[in-house]
């Protein structure tokens, strides 16, 4: 048995060692922590989504980011892929809003900017005069004042209804926006979930509503904005002279003047014995690898590079730069497989196949995929040698190169087949 001395030793009360987990200890900045980080997002969500849309409105790094986040998840649109051409071309090309003014691109773009600045994306499958429409709503129309407990029934969480097992049956959804001049009734209605897209990005457990991806650029945007404030307030001290003239019989060399000033170009003559001395604004220490540091936060937290949001290729090499685009790719890749691709298009696709199956415009119901947009080649040469040798060496099929640049692979083949195509002798006769 070991002696009791050693234990009373090791545990003695004014022992010099602590054993801590550094992340739960007292020495921590501004204690940031949640209770449930689902709980935070929904309280905060409008607020934050005000926020980023005055920025957007108003900043123009912000606008950059949202729209930057827009073109590499949207690009040039994602397209429908089935096995009839025909279908294809009907739904791209298809007008899809209520007002029938919007194209399945410009759809896409919007609900994208909506997950951006408000962090979800919620809208209404219609259907008006036997055509399918699908009705892009702002997201606070979904009623976070909605909070009832329904029993054995389930509860409702700022407007989302889930049942005893948490399956989300229904959404309360008010009629207008809160900034609609004409939004008297502020009563919420009772939507079947199956009629209703509601997307975001979900990131904690029990989750019912979302939040911009801008929410952690917030408070580094605001230190930007002060500190450019503050930079500007010091140019404006800056180019002001300021002269200090000193009287050695202690006479008023401006004649009485209680707001003496120096315009521009003036000329001051001097009694004799009187110095002048010029006063210079402070001098500010390296400003701008300051706001670089804040920026590339920024750009960090929204997931592209600190080059495609302010637009400073400075120093930029093809090998720096490729890297960082890739790695924003692939971010705008997942974001748009989950949010635009599984979150919006496949029900809105599939809703739209089940109202022209029941007008009989479409007879059986078709398997389908998507085209994504290609993304800019940074190098062609490089990026089609590449390919070539992927090709070559059985890794890649001529189909998955032709969609990964954003074209259908049967109309490229089909152009193939007329480029190879020789015309008969004396066709032209």
């Amino acid at each position: 048995m070991w002696p009791l001395s050693i234990f009373s030793q090791k545990n003695k009360d004014n022992a010099n060692h602590k054993r801590a987990v550094n992340a739960s200890s007292g020495n921590w900045p501004d204690d940031v922590r949640t209770l449930s980080g689902a709980t935070d997002i929904r309280q905060a969500g409008q607020t934050v989504s005000q926020r980023v849309a005055g920025l957007y409105i108003n900043d123009p790094v912000v606008r950059s980011a949202v729209n930057l986040i827009v073109s590499q998840i949207v690009g040039s649109g994602v397209r429908l892929n089935t096995a009839d051409q025909g279908i294809d071309t009907r739904f791209n090309a298809s007008r899809i809003d209520p007002s029938a003014l919007m194209s399945i691109t410009a759809m896409q773009r919007a609900a994208i900017r909506s997950w951006v600045i408000s962090g979800e994306i919620l809208g209404l499958h219609r259907v008006i005069g036997g055509r399918y429409a699908f009705q892009l709503l702002d997201p606070e129309q979904l009623d976070r004042s909605k909070n009832t407990n329904l029993g054995a029934s389930g509860t409702i969480v700022a407007g989302v209804e889930r049942d005893s097992f948490g399956v989300i049956v229904a959404y309360w959804i008010l009629p207008h926006s809160s900034g609609d001049p004409f939004a008297l009734n502020m009563q919420s209605f009772r939507f079947d979930a199956a009629d209703v897209v509601h997307v975001f990005e979900h990131e904690f457990a029990g989750q019912v509503r979302g939040i911009s991806p801008l929410v952690a650029t917030l408070p580094v945007l605001n230190n930007a904005s002060i500190a450019i404030e503050a930079r500007l307030k010091q140019l404006q001290v800056s180019a002001m002279l300021t002269a200090i003239l000193t009287s050695p019989d202690g006479t008023d060399a401006f004649d009485g003047n209680p707001n003496p000033s120096l315009e521009p170009g003036a000329i001051i003559r001097a009694r004799p014995g009187e110095q002048v001395e010029v006063v210079n604004g402070p001098q500010s220490p390296d400003f701008n690898a300051f706001i670089k540091v804040l920026y590339r936060q920024i750009a960090a937290s929204v997931g592209v590079t600190y080059e495609d949001l302010i637009g400073d290729l400075e120093g930029v090499n093809y090998s720096s730069f490729r890297g960082g685009a890739l790695t924003a790719r692939r971010k705008a890749e997942a974001t748009r497989k989950v949010l635009l691709i599984e979150g919006v298009l496949d029900p809105v696709f599939s809703r739209w196949q089940a109202i022209e199956r029941l007008a009989g415009r479409v007879r059986a119901e078709l398997d389908h995929s998507w085209i994504e947009p290609s993304w800019p080649e940074i190098d062609r040469l490089k990026e089609a040698n590449a390919d070539i040798s992927l090709l070559k060496a059985g890794l890649k099929s001529r189909k998955e190169i032709i969609e990964a640049r954003g074209r259908e692979y049967q109309t490229v083949q089909s152009e193939i087949q007329a480029d190879n195509f020789v015309m008969p002798q004396g066709a032209l006769k």
